[in-house]
């Protein structure tokens, strides 16, 4: 007499826990085959903290740091890089750039400077900009100096 074989059905967690390791396999090995590559990784949003400790531990790669408010990346994380992430390394000597964010942009105080300071730094911050008078000198803005900036924020002044 043969004994019946029980039939085991697969479920769905099965079969998520199998893809779900798959992923993680591979992200291990994308990872590991990086770092044997010695190639530059992508810096965008790594903190300042962060980025002086890779290059304390790859003393051929200098890198200088450009720092720019943004309204969309936190203070002291990188913005963008000079060189292109998966870059390989050789021995030579590398000078990387690295913008990193100041945090969001800061009123600046124009009175007393010229209308053209003003639309350059509105054009910049993307701030709507209302002039009164037509010529002379800033003598008054809406948004005071050292005032936190939104992006579309309406800043008026008047020339005299």
């Amino acid at each position: 007499m043969k004994k019946k074989r029980k039939k085991y059905r697969l479920n769905a967690r099965f079969y998520c826990l199998v893809l779900s390791l798959g992923i993680i396999v591979a992200l291990f090995m994308n990872v590991s085959a990086t770092l044997r590559l010695n190639t530059i990784p992508n810096f965008h949003g790594w903190s300042t903290k962060k980025v002086m400790q890779y290059e304390k531990d790859h003393e051929n790669i200098l890198m200088i740091y450009d720092l720019e408010y943004s309204y969309d990346v936190i203070q002291n994380c990188v913005i963008e890089q000079s060189i292109k992430p998966r870059t390989k390394i050789s021995n030579d000597p590398l000078i990387l750039t690295l913008k990193v964010s100041k945090g969001r942009p800061i009123m600046e105080d124009f009175i007393g400077k010229n209308l053209k300071d003003v639309e350059e730094f509105a054009n910049h911050y993307e701030l709507n900009l209302k002039v009164k008078g037509e010529e002379g000198i800033i003598s008054s803005q809406t948004i005071k100096a050292g005032e936190v900036l939104s992006r579309g924020m309406t800043l008026s002044v008047t020339l005299k």
